[in-house]
């Protein structure tokens, strides 16, 4: 028998899900003058700013070890390096349906590596439910999917795809490792941010692209809600979620959150709802009570510490 859905639980899911799922058609107001990866490099720069502020605020431990550095600045390589260099990449080529269908699958790599690596045991719910959720988004984004082709540019856009998946799944394992020690969200978070942000940066240089800025308005706003919105309370939320939780739990919000864009679609944009997609709809939302309930007897795999 399922146990309810705790309610702090529910809410950061919540929570991470508006905030990410709001995100997919902001990002394309980052395209432009400003490369790809320079933009990513901004905004963790100012998410990494305003976590910081919020550590001295909360009075957090910065004062870290060399193992901690080591373990922060993987996380930022992973998390908010080159998982989203390579999906704002394959965001010039590939829509937003094959790249959201592409990142739910991390519901899996998550499971599959916190059993590996962090030994937890298997989350078959969780598993289920995620499979559920996937087929749900792959009858959603059907049509983008026959249309696709592999002898196309677009090939590489979703192998780029593929491994941003992979890059954010081991960012989240060692989120969870550093939770098990004495850091918190907030600390490992913005230590990530700035080891995450310097290895961009370093990157962009080297590759020779531009260090721009552009200050047109779409380009200033867009920014801003990616930082606010979409990096400092969506990984505050998430990453708070994956210490209660567990990796392969939390992760399913990747399957939730297109929905969340669809909507919003539907209410800016003037998409219309098919049958399909609200039986879409209803398979993602069943895979959800399946992956975020659990049995009464189970517990949790990890606890944030508390502050």
């Amino acid at each position: 028998m399922a146990a309810k859905i705790n309610r702090v639980d529910a809410t950061l899911f919540a929570v991470t899900v508006l905030a990410w799922g709001t995100t997919w058609y902001v990002i394309l107001g980052q395209f432009g003058m400003v490369h790809p990866i320079v933009s990513v490099g901004w905004r963790f720069l100012l998410a990494s700013i305003t976590v910081l502020g919020i550590c001295r605020f909360r009075g957090e431990r910065l004062a870290l070890t060399l193992n901690e550095h080591a373990l922060c600045a993987m996380l930022g390589l992973f998390l908010f390096c080159l998982n989203y260099g390579l999906f704002y990449t394959a965001s010039l080529t590939l829509t937003t349906g094959l790249i959201s269908v592409v990142f739910s699958t991390m519901v899996f790599w998550n499971a599959l590596g916190a059993h590996w690596f962090l030994r937890q045991p298997l989350d078959y719910r969780a598993l289920l439910g995620g499979g559920i959720g996937v087929f749900g988004l792959i009858i959603l984004f059907r049509v983008e999917l026959l249309e696709f082709s592999w002898v196309s540019s677009g090939s590489i856009a979703l192998l780029l795809s593929l491994l941003g998946t992979l890059s954010a799944s081991v960012g989240n394992l060692v989120s969870a490792t550093l939770q098990k020690r004495d850091l918190n969200v907030w600390n490992s978070t913005a230590f990530g941010m700035m080891y995450g942000t310097a290895i961009t940066f370093i990157f962009a240089l080297i590759n020779g692209y531009p260090i721009r800025f552009d200050v047109s308005l779409i380009y200033v706003a867009s920014l801003f809600y990616l930082v606010f919105i979409g990096s400092v309370v969506a990984f505050g939320s998430y990453l708070t979620l994956i210490g209660r939780i567990g990796p392969g739990r939390a992760a399913y919000a990747t399957v939730s959150f297109p929905v969340v864009a669809i909507i919003v679609s539907v209410l800016f944009e003037g998409y219309e709802l098919s049958l399909a997609a609200l039986f879409a709809f209803s398979l993602v939302m069943l895979g959800n009570w399946l992956a975020l309930s659990k049995p009464r007897a189970q517990k949790s795999p990890c606890r944030a510490q508390s502050g």
